[in-house]
């Protein structure tokens, strides 16, 4: 019991507690299921993209005329709101999405009743409620990363406040990712060996180990900040004011740690499209193999600009260029997938159109990345820096959002209105596209007339953006309301997470679990003529 901690009994005392209304904020407190776990996580998370998408609104609002419209209240205002924003969608609501969605799902398919260190998963969700409340909260008292009117005392507080809260959440997310990483590597089922967890599980397992490299440089950033802002009016508390706070953070933004966000997106296909098609992966392996090279072209911190600007470097030139190779291999894959098994007649399911809309948005982070390294076009520090970011965080959102549609009878026992999937799926889609096509052709500077152009352009996106995210809340509030139970394995699956009853009990599954023979346990019961990978 070392890794899951609390007996079957008990997470089923645990859930009929949750189940009761007057228990339920303890409930959620105490909770070691997983499935509760992550369900806080993608609460939360769904209620900050509303609220991130709709300051973004705001942002596009003010640049569309900065010398008139002024929306915050001066430029400092501004640069609190922008930074907020940023910090938002990347560590409040796209990284919470898939560790929520993870959470939920990952035990499952590699078939362990319950997460590995559950009280430390819960702890950590509880961490990124804290954090992101201390963090909003101080950038609205005048925290934030920095200010460019100078920083006096009670800002330099409200911003040590901002760096506390930014800290916890990133220790948050550090310690989920030992917990996901962990029931990958420990917990899977009898049989199945690592070339054969599912790619959901497999891509968080890499996604999991880059944050595990990556952020704790970002906290050694937050502590060196801390202690020179503690030490008075010196580099980062400069009373005539600074961005150097911000500047000290912003590769989390960049290429290339800004892929890593979007890492989980290829295995959210590699799960979708095989079912869809009703076909295996082609090569399950090579397909593992892609996601592996990419997590590791995703690997950020070392190429920071604040200390020494490696951007001219060669090696960063070519982990900008060679980024584009494993994202395209993997959905060639995907897509020779999915022809396979033939395009199922009539409109495709919502999670196949959110999935092949973030492979879109990730494959063209990937290039416009490639066109920011490349020398003589001279887009870094333009507005190619947002256009990379806008693409690899929605597409990290839509593969989030098709997740959810995929995995719903999973999550909450109920499946989403596939009408307003494939709308939401199809809006965000569209917003990454805008927000990214007008970054690009905003930095290349071909013309002022076009430039103008472009912020209409990145208005319309942040728009449509924000109406998404309505969308999903939407459709999360009426799949609740409803009251209407989803079968067992609505989509015919492929993997263990099929295989358990809908709602999920304590436990996950009732009776123990065949050994595993592949990736695709359920198919293989299927065509060997069973009903299941579920034993009798």
């Amino acid at each position: 019991m070392t890794m899951t901690e609390s007996p079957p009994a008990e997470a089923a005392e645990s859930g009929a507690a949750e189940a009761s209304p007057a228990a339920g904020l303890y409930a959620a407190m105490s909770t070691s299921d997983h499935k509760a776990i992550g369900r806080i996580w993608l609460r939360l998370a769904m209620l900050l993209l509303v609220a991130s998408t709709a300051l973004g609104v705001a942002l596009a609002i003010e640049d569309t005329d900065p010398d008139t419209v002024d929306v915050f209240g001066g430029a400092n205002s501004w640069f609190q709101m922008w930074s907020l924003h940023r910090f938002g969608l990347v560590l409040m609501v796209a990284i919470p999405l898939l560790i929520g969605l993870a959470t939920v799902v990952v035990p499952m398919q590699v078939g362990s009743t319950n997460i590995a260190f559950p009280r430390a998963a819960a702890a950590a969700a509880w961490g990124y409620v804290l954090g992101t409340t201390i963090t909003v909260i101080a950038v609205l008292s005048g925290g934030g990363w920095g200010a460019l009117d100078g920083v006096d005392g009670d800002e330099a507080d409200a911003i040590e406040l901002t760096l506390l809260g930014t800290g916890m959440i990133i220790a948050s997310i550090l310690l989920a990712s030992l917990c996901l990483a962990t029931t990958v590597i420990s917990l899977r089922t009898p049989g199945m060996g690592l070339m054969k967890v599912p790619l959901f599980a497999w891509s968080m397992l890499v996604a999991s180990a880059i944050w595990m490299l990556t952020l704790p440089i970002a906290m050694a950033n937050l502590v060196l900040i801390v202690v020179d802002l503690r030490g008075g009016p010196g580099t980062f508390g400069n009373p005539q004011g600074s961005t150097l706070i911000y500047d000290q953070l912003a590769w989390m933004f960049e290429q290339p740690a800004i892929y890593a966000v979007a890492l989980p997106v290829l295995g959210v296909i590699g799960s979708i499209v095989p079912v869809v098609a009703g076909v295996r992966q082609v090569s399950h392996a090579a397909m593992m193999a892609l996601i592996g090279v990419a997590g590791f072209l995703a690997i950020g911190g070392w190429s920071q600009p604040h200390f020494a600007d490696h951007r001219d470097d060669v090696l960063f030139i070519a982990f900008g260029l060679l980024a584009v190779v494993p994202i395209l291999a993997s959905l060639g894959g995907n897509t020779a997938t999915l022809l396979k098994g033939g395009v199922p007649a009539g409109l495709p399911p919502a999670h196949l159109v959110g999935a092949l809309g973030a492979g879109l948005l990730l494959l063209l982070a990937t290039l416009f990345g490639a066109l920011r390294v490349i020398d003589p076009l001279d887009l870094i520090g333009t507005a190619a820096d947002d256009a990379v970011m806008n693409l690899a965080v929605f597409a990290a959102i839509t593969g989030a959002i098709s997740g959810m549609w995929f995995w719903s009878a999973k999550i909450g026992g109920h499946l989403l209105s596939p009408g307003l999937g494939s709308l939401t799926s199809t809006m965000f889609t569209g917003a990454g596209l805008l927000l990214g096509l007008s970054g690009l052709l905003a930095g290349l500077d071909l013309s002022d007339g076009l430039g103008d152009a472009m912020v209409w352009v990145a208005c319309a996106g942040a728009l449509l953006a924000v109406l998404a995210s309505l969308g999903v809340v939407a459709a999360v509030a009426q799949a609740m309301r409803s009251g209407v139970s989803a079968d067992d394995d609505p989509w015919h699956g492929h993997t263990l997470e099929w295989a358990t009853a809908t709602p999920v009990p304590a436990g996950n599954f009732a009776d123990p679990l065949d050994r595993v023979t592949s990736e695709s346990p359920l198919l293989d019961a299927a065509e060997a003529g069973g009903e299941g990978g579920e034993s009798a």
